[in-house]
């Protein structure tokens, strides 16, 4: 039995195009999965950040902060303009943040400052700009960005030690 469903008038194209979409069904795709920043396969990941509206992408990434920026992608425009929106933005890098803000320090009116805490790796360059980037689109657009401070925190074990000498001299002349 012949399941073509084509006339016999039909061109080179349209044979060629039932013949590749019948194999279509064959492809074991769960598109649930897809969708699904945790179970979306590595390869598909800029294109699930694309069909979520990420800000900012780069191929570059490790897979752990690609999966959390594309999961933080809704938060981010729910909350844009925010404090939060600022953390959702910065902490899948890894990195704390901290937000002072102008009338907490008697700044100049419609600024404020941040602070992060990195790991003992650091920042490199281009980290650092593509956090500006992100940290200029998620800001409130009243509010303008006057400081970013690095803030690197290194833990390890140090020893301290002193010590101390004192004596008289005392010269005893007999009579």
């Amino acid at each position: 039995m012949n399941n073509n469903l084509l006339p016999p008038s039909a061109s080179g194209f349209m044979r060629s195009t039932e013949q590749a979409s019948t194999r279509l069904d064959a492809i074991p795709v769960d598109l649930r999965k897809l969708w699904n920043p945790d179970e979306c396969p590595v390869a598909l990941l800029p294109y699930l950040a694309w069909a979520l509206s990420v800000d900012r992408w780069d191929k570059n990434w490790p897979e752990e902060t690609k999966r959390k920026t594309i999961k933080a992608s809704w938060e981010i425009h729910q909350k844009k303009g925010t404090i939060r929106a600022l953390r959702n933005v910065v902490e899948p890098f890894g990195y704390l943040i901290r937000v002072v803000e102008w009338w907490q320090e008697n700044g100049t009116p419609g600024t404020f400052r941040l602070e992060i805490g990195a790991s003992e790796d650091g920042i490199d360059a281009d980290t650092y700009y593509e956090m500006e980037r992100l940290i200029a689109d998620a800001r409130p657009v009243s509010r303008h960005l006057v400081g970013l401070n690095i803030i690197l925190e290194a833990t390890g074990e140090m020893f301290t030690g002193g010590a101390s000498y004192t004596g008289d001299i005392i010269t005893s002349y007999a009579e």
